[in-house]
């Protein structure tokens, strides 16, 4: 008996597709990169500190047997009996013996040559270090130049001096100059890592020795290195990337602290973790590793994830776009997951196709009672109208029968409200420009006198009112131009009406009827009509407004609040 196809759930497959993939990478990355990395940093920094301590002892070497040469020069008394020319020979003698010595000077107590291995500069007798100079001159009983560029011998130098005469009579001092790069020789050929670089430093700056070097990127020691260096004997490690940029400084004391030797290596694994690696080792398999995961989890989420989750994605256009009886049956062959997400789709479609079946029924019967309670109060309406024409025929001319047709001109406006809610879609919004227009129409028909002709115009924002206020707008409508037809033009065939609906800047509303006519009488009293209009602006929450016309006619306007949103404005003309 076959067993059932089990299937593993979708996050299972890719955590082991990942899983597989990455493992072989990242556990010979780590391994293999860690141990070389060590290794070469190690290494690394033993060959740098073995540079810097040869550089050193060179240096160092060469000073301390230039010391004791000036010890001896002191003591034979050079330069105090012997005329220059022997002085100068004796002191070359001596010099012939050190390679690295490129010079002897003894300097007097003014800072004149007395006599020299080399000729004297031409600019004159000067001390080739003036500091050196003037430390001596203060006490110091030895001393050691910053490098400078040797005014005889043409050559960068350091000058390892001694005192001449008493602690108390400063007779000058014997200058013996070390020809740097001779003292290095054996450093720079053998010894120093290929890219590094050999400098001096001082308090002052820095020389670099190595020829054909890149620029260092910094030109003097920072006075925190530059203190601990004064007062160490051994080589300082520096790896600031703010100061050195990066690079490894290999820092070594002289004599007194006041100068020594520099390694710079801008490069290497003391500080970059790739530097120095196998390039096949290291490079060229992690990386084919890695694109080869690239793909597996390209594939593996292509076929697990995108291609369902576009079906689903499309199925679900398919529901937002009302076609709830989709059957999304190609999920069958999805993994767990999906086929779980696209039966909760299913469910929800068919729960929400029979939601929108049963509102549709209940609103389609609401719809139906509304109208009905509309066309019924409407049909009440003209019942009413029609008994008070009965009765208005029956009376003669007076104001007994103007009151009739006055009344029946408002109910007749209220049987327009509810006629236009019953035949328009909404039930429970007016549109108030088609319904301004509609019902200034009628207050026309039925007011206007037969030889009388006048205009009448709805400049109205397009919007929909409910009913609340429709209705006392529709009323106040009706007042405002009866009252314009009655008095307005009693003295003229002619004539305009215009009613308008705008909304303003400070969020507020206005209904205005206005006529180019005589105008208000001043002694014009307060009818029903103005009591009406009264009472409307107070369902509104309103207030109304009277004034002239510049043309001099009447204006009468209810300002009020409304929330709902104006779509744009529009104008109907009509006559």
């Amino acid at each position: 008996m076959a067993l059932p196809h089990i299937r593993r759930s979708l996050r299972l497959q890719l955590v082991a597709i990942l899983a597989i993939a990455l493992t072989p990478l990242l556990t010979l990355s780590i391994i293999q990169g860690a141990v070389e990395f060590e290794d070469e940093r190690r290494e690394h920094l033993q060959t740098l500190d073995a540079a810097s301590a040869i550089a050193a002892e060179e240096l160092d070497s060469a000073l301390q047997r230039a010391l004791g040469i000036s010890s001896a020069i002191e003591e034979g008394g050079y330069g105090i009996s012997r005329p220059r020319a022997e002085c100068d020979e004796a002191l070359a003698r001596i010099a012939d013996n050190d390679p690295a010595i490129s010079n002897i000077t003894l300097i007097n107590a003014y800072g004149q040559i007395e006599c020299s291995v080399l000729p004297p500069p031409e600019e004159g007798d000067v001390p080739a270090d003036r500091a050196l100079f003037e430390r001596l001159r203060n006490g110091d009983e030895t001393g050691v130049s910053r490098v400078v560029f040797g005014p005889m011998s043409k050559r960068p130098i350091l000058i390892a001096a001694r005192r001449r005469g008493t602690p108390d009579n400063f007779a000058g001092y014997i200058g013996i100059a070390i020809d740097i790069d001779a003292a290095t020789t054996r450093l720079q050929e053998d010894l120093l890592p290929e890219g590094a670089t050999l400098a001096l430093w001082d308090p002052e700056g820095i020389f670099t020795i190595t020829q054909d070097a890149e620029p260092l990127p910094f030109d003097r020691i920072p006075e925190p290195y530059l203190n601990e260096l004064v007062t160490a004997d051994e080589t300082q490690v520096v790896n600031d990337a703010q100061f050195a940029d990066g690079a490894l400084l290999l820092l070594s004391p002289l004599i007194n602290g006041h100068v020594g030797t520099l390694v710079v290596s801008p490069r290497g694994p003391a500080y970059s973790v790739w530097a120095g690696f196998d390039l096949v080792g290291t490079i060229l398999i992690p990386t084919l590793m890695w694109a080869l995961a690239i793909v597996c989890v390209w594939i593996a989420i292509d076929r697990f994830v995108l291609r369902w989750l576009t079906y689903l994605r499309r199925i679900a256009r398919l529901y937002g776009d009302g076609r709830l009886d989709i059957d999304p049956s190609r999920a069958k062959r999805a993994p767990l997951e999906v086929e779980e997400l696209a039966d909760t789709l299913a469910n929800m479609a068919a729960s929400l196709r029979r939601q929108h079946q049963e509102l549709e029924s209940a609103l389609e019967q609401r719809g139906a009672l509304l109208r009905e309670i509309h066309h019924r109060v409407k049909n009440n309406l003209q019942v009413i109208v029609s008994l008070l024409n009965l009765q208005a025929g029956r009376l003669p001319d007076g104001p007994g029968r103007a009151a009739l047709y006055e009344a029946r001109r408002r109910i007749n406006a209220l049987a327009l409200v509810h006629r236009s809610l019953y035949e328009a879609e909404d039930l429970r919004r007016v549109e108030m420009r088609p319904f301004l227009h509609e019902l200034l129409n009628y207050v026309s028909d039925a007011s206007q006198a037969s030889e009388q002709t006048v205009a009448v115009k709805v400049d109205s924002t397009e919007i929909e009112m409910e009913p609340d206020y429709a209705v006392p707008l529709a009323l106040f409508v009706t007042e405002a131009a009866n009252n314009a037809f009655k008095h307005a033009f009693e003295d003229r065939t002619s004539g305009a009406i215009l009613v308008s609906l705008i909304h303003d800047e400070e969020d507020m509303f206005e209904i205005a009827v206005e006529d180019d006519g005589s105008g208000l009488a001043e002694d014009a009293s307060e009818g029903t009509g103005s009591t009406l209009m009264q009472a409307f602006a107070q369902q509104l929450s309103g207030t109304i407004v009277r004034s002239r016309t510049e043309g001099g006619g009447t204006r009468v306007a209810i300002r009020f609040a409304y929330k709902e949103l104006v779509l744009d404005g529009h104008t109907a003309d009509f006559k």
